[in-house]
């Protein structure tokens, strides 16, 4: 039986997609969580950072296309920040490094312009070149647990959560194709 990392995305399905799609594997820091974004109890503060990247804020448990974009772009972005280096819990959009801080220190190390559009460039490069290597060493197909979609969480204010497998193809699909990847999931 499968396990998967510390947060269920039957809650987060964003994380879900991360965990199936991404091609470093079920990381639950691959991306902001879905929580951060939830326009009543997320993170306020973070959302023009998120909407620099074209993240708008959702309600967490929404699983649709958009939810496959944003997801898509948030794991973009700190792929970037893996590919540099830097620090993701201390980066944008929700924490103190933004992207303006980082563009700048970057170009103060490169002694020359960095810009967000670089960093994404960096980051859409390293997922590419990751689900290259994942794909010819026979990485994973791309899909989570049956039980995400067949056993609901039994107890607490998410009683009741499932991932619907439908929502989450079309999600899936999204994800594919705002990084510009065939969807092989189907």
């Amino acid at each position: 039986r499968p396990e998967l990392p510390c947060f269920d995305p039957r809650i987060q399905p964003g994380v879900g997609l991360g965990y199936a799609l991404a091609p470093g594997g079920p990381r639950y820091d691959a991306l902001e969580h879905d929580l951060d974004f939830d326009p009543v109890a997320g993170l306020g503060y973070s959302f023009p950072e998120a909407r620099r990247i074209g993240a708008e804020p959702a309600p967490a448990g929404v699983l649709d296309e958009e939810r496959g974009r944003r997801t898509a772009r948030l794991l973009r972005l700190w792929s970037g920040l893996d590919a540099l280096n830097l620090c993701v819990f201390a980066s944008s959009p929700t924490r103190p490094l933004t992207i303006d801080r980082l563009t700048a220190l970057v170009t103060a190390v490169l002694g020359a312009a960095f810009t967000l559009e670089d960093l994404l460039a960096a980051g859409q490069l390293r997922l590419d070149e990751m689900r290259a290597y994942a794909a010819r060493e026979g990485g994973g197909p791309g899909v989570l647990p049956a039980r995400m979609h067949d056993e609901p969480i039994t107890e607490g204010r998410h009683r009741g959560a499932v991932l619907d497998r439908a929502a989450f193809a079309r999600a899936s699909a999204a994800f594919h194709a705002e990084l510009g990847w065939p969807d092989i999931s189907r």
